[in-house]
C-alpha cells in the first residue's frame, strides 16, 4: 500500500545525471526585477537585475542570470517545506534590491522596482557514498575538495 504522493516541481539544471537517484528538494524563490531610477535632467536609469531568495533561512542574494529548470515528478516528502511565503520573499527582494540600487548608482530617490518574473525552484541533492561515508551532493556545485 504505496501513499506516495508525487508533485511535479521545477528543478535548476544540472550538468549531473539525477535519474534513479533519491533526490532531496531546497526551495528558493527566482525574482527578475526592472529597476527605474529617476535622474535629474535626464530621463531615468532603468536596471536589471536577480534575486535569488532562499525560502528556508530568508536569505536574499544577487545572482548573475535567472537559471534554466526542467520539470520533475518528486516525492512530496523529499521537498524542505519553505519557511517564507513568496510575498514575503519578495518583499525580501525588493529591499536588497534598493541596497544595491543605492550602492551601485548612487541614487538620491527611491527606485520605482518592478517584478517582471518570479519562479519557484528547487535545488536537488542527492546522497552518495564516498570512501565508506554517505555525503549529501549538491547537484549544482558538485563537490570541493572540503566534501571529501
Amino acid at each position: 500500500m504505496d501513499d506516495v504522493q508525487n508533485k511535479q516541481v521545477s528543478i535548476i539544471n544540472t550538468p549531473m545525471d539525477l535519474n534513479d537517484r533519491e533526490l532531496v528538494g531546497y526551495p528558493y524563490l527566482i525574482v527578475l526585477c526592472k529597476v527605474t531610477m529617476p535622474r535629474i535632467l535626464m530621463k531615468p536609469r532603468t536596471a536589471w537585475t536577480v534575486i535569488t531568495v532562499d525560502l528556508v533561512k530568508g536569505v536574499p542574494l544577487r545572482s548573475n542570470m535567472f537559471p534554466e529548470t526542467n520539470e520533475i515528478d518528486i516525492d512530496a516528502s523529499a521537498l524542505v517545506p519553505p519557511v517564507l511565503t513568496s510575498e514575503e520573499a519578495v518583499n525580501k527582494a525588493r529591499k536588497l534590491v534598493i541596497r544595491w540600487v543605492m550602492h551601485k548608482f548612487h541614487a538620491f530617490r527611491n527606485p520605482e522596482i518592478e517584478i517582471v518574473q518570479q519562479q519557484e525552484v528547487y535545488k536537488a541533492f542527492f546522497f552518495s557514498q564516498i570512501d565508506g561515508k554517505e555525503i549529501l551532493v549538491d547537484s549544482v556545485k558538485g563537490l570541493t575538495g572540503e566534501d571529501l
